[in-house]
């Protein structure tokens, strides 16, 4: 079943646009629920990981995001949930993004496997540095003058909105399929009477699956993510060499945009640490050689609705 469904998420990547629409993260295999409310409580440890990215090193506003994400599970009447709330702080050109999310996923049994689904419902805070604002150093043309331009503000403008996702996640095994939906109402962000702002909605799939190798000690962990509105396509696929639970390594490919390296380490008793360097593998190297992120990440193994049982956790988890 893994290999069909990798087959058919790969195939998305035949025909593909590039571009970067919400927050990107190169170790998303670290932190799904950052992008999927369904994912929260699937490892059924407390969780709790930050990721801080900043993008295009040497690019004037380059951009910098910071995700903060805090989940854990729960049972009531023998049924399994999860809870958790997602922090975004994304700010990349004149834009400056602050969302909160409250994340929910209710758990079905499925076969052999597992079924989440769940909504976040959040506010999504965006604002355009419109002061920033600069016109070209030199003239195209006497048809546009950017800096009299009043569709483009020309001070701070920031709105609020209600937000709202959806998302499911199947887990079999060591093998997971999620998908998820993001800015699902599309939220009018009201800047004031001449400005608006409306995020597009985002869906989001991924999937992956560990490998034992013939060395016990040596797992193998490829997964995909693809992200779309509908009108471009992103296509991440990475592959991790764990060893022993402790260390690992691997590549990651952002399709016609960047190759990522990453590496962590699990430092012990649930904390660990991972870190990513992403070369640009398109025209943006002549303007930027790279974006840096750090993951951090700490788990502890509440065995939701038996507190006798509860201890640290002494191992990463890397589906």
């Amino acid at each position: 079943m893994r290999r069909i469904v990798l087959s058919i998420l790969t195939l998305f990547t035949l025909s593909y646009l590039n571009a970067q629409f919400d927050a990107q993260l190169s170790q998303y295999m670290f932190n799904h629920a950052a992008f999927n409310p369904a994912a929260v409580g699937e490892s059924n440890m407390l969780d709790v990981s930050g990721q801080h990215r900043l993008q295009w090193i040497g690019m004037p506003n380059g951009g910098s995001t910071t995700v903060f994400n805090i989940n854990t599970p729960f049972t009531i009447a023998g049924k399994k949930h999860g809870v958790g709330i997602n922090f975004v702080n994304d700010q990349v050109g004149q834009f400056v993004n602050q969302i909160v999310h409250f994340q929910y996923a209710y758990q079905f049994k499925i076969g052999k496997g597992t079924l989440n689904v769940g909504p976040q419902i959040g506010f999504a805070s965006i604002g355009f540095r419109g002061d920033s604002v600069r016109g070209p150093q030199v003239a195209i043309g006497d048809y546009h003058d950017i800096q009299s331009d009043q569709v483009i503000p020309t001070s701070l403008m920031e709105g609020l909105g209600f937000d709202l996702g959806v998302g499911a996640w199947y887990k079999l095994r060591s093998f997971y399929v999620g998908a998820s939906y993001t800015h699902l109402n599309q939220p009018v962000i009201e800047w004031s009477d001449q400005h608006e702002f409306t995020p597009a909605s985002n869906l989001y799939v991924t999937s992956g699956f560990t490998k034992a190798l013939n060395n016990p000690k040596y797992n193998l962990k490829p997964s995909v993510l693809i992200k779309s509105d509908f009108v471009i396509l992103q296509v991440d696929m990475s592959v991790i060499l764990d060893y022993n639970e402790q260390y690992w390594g691997g590549l990651s490919y952002r399709w016609g945009d960047a190759v990522v390296f990453l590496a962590g380490i699990n430092i012990g008793n649930g904390l660990s640490i991972g870190y990513s360097f992403d070369l640009p593998a398109s025209q943006m190297i002549r303007a930027s050689w790279s974006s840096h992120e750090v993951m951090l990440s700490y788990q502890l193994n509440v065995k939701a609705g038996d507190s006798s049982q509860r201890k640290k956790y002494k191992s990463i988890r890397i589906l």
